[in-house]
């Protein structure tokens, strides 16, 4: 959902992002992947704490894409630790929205949904399993906190909710760590990997939903 808030912080992003662009072009720097490898990982410990923070947070309130982090993560960090840190995130994330919604609901979580994803959020949690959450998962965007809201709604155990939700995550997030460790090496193929692993996405999950559909109707 778009609203006054995220709209604002996004722009805040972008201004953020174009400004430090604008600061390398007029201190001479060159703005390259290895580069930009190279900023990231003088930050030292700090990095991966940021990295981790921004990426579970944006897993419970998606303002910008969480494929963009990751593919970061691989970038900054390369392929090993860039999937150990974007792993972290995940699961803390999923962590982060299951339990706002187990302990939390009706004071924090309910009253900020609008009353479409109120209906949406009902409706997943009554069916809410380990293998529910695994196949939501292939969803990419905002049905992400979506799914985390309904699985803690529901009588789900953390344990297989949490190991549903690494399941369906965890091939993906494979492939965009790996497409952003790439970009340094091979621009063109990171890029068209990370096309085909976030359409796939997004065409499985689509075909999710109508079965779904289809299915209670």
């Amino acid at each position: 959902m778009l609203t006054p808030r995220r709209v604002a912080l996004g722009v805040l992003v972008v201004l953020v992002a174009l400004a430090g662009l604008w600061l390398l072009r007029a201190t001479g720097a060159s703005i390259t992947p290895d580069n930009i490898r190279g900023l990231l990982t003088e930050l030292g410990a700090l990095g991966p704490v940021l990295l981790i923070a921004g990426l579970a947070a944006v897993l419970v309130v998606p303002i910008v894409p969480a494929s963009a982090l990751q593919v970061g993560a691989g970038l900054a960090f390369g392929p090993v630790l860039g999937l150990l840190y974007a792993s972290l995130a995940d699961l803390l994330g999923a962590s982060i929205g299951f339990w706002l919604a187990r302990r939390w609901r009706n004071g924090i979580v309910t009253k900020r949904l609008s009353p479409n994803n109120q209906a949406i959020l009902a409706r997943l949690a009554e069916r809410m399993n380990w293998r529910t959450v695994m196949l939501l998962r292939l969803i990419p965007g905002p049905a992400y906190p979506l799914v985390s809201f309904a699985a803690g709604y529901a009588s789900l155990h953390y344990g297989a909710y949490l190991a549903g939700s690494f399941t369906g995550v965890f091939p993906a997030l494979v492939l965009l760590v790996f497409a952003g460790d790439m970009v340094t090496s091979s621009p063109v193929l990171a890029f068209a990997l990370v096309v085909v692993v976030v359409g796939g996405m997004a065409f499985m999950g689509h075909l999710i939903n109508t079965r779904t559909t289809q299915a209670h109707k």
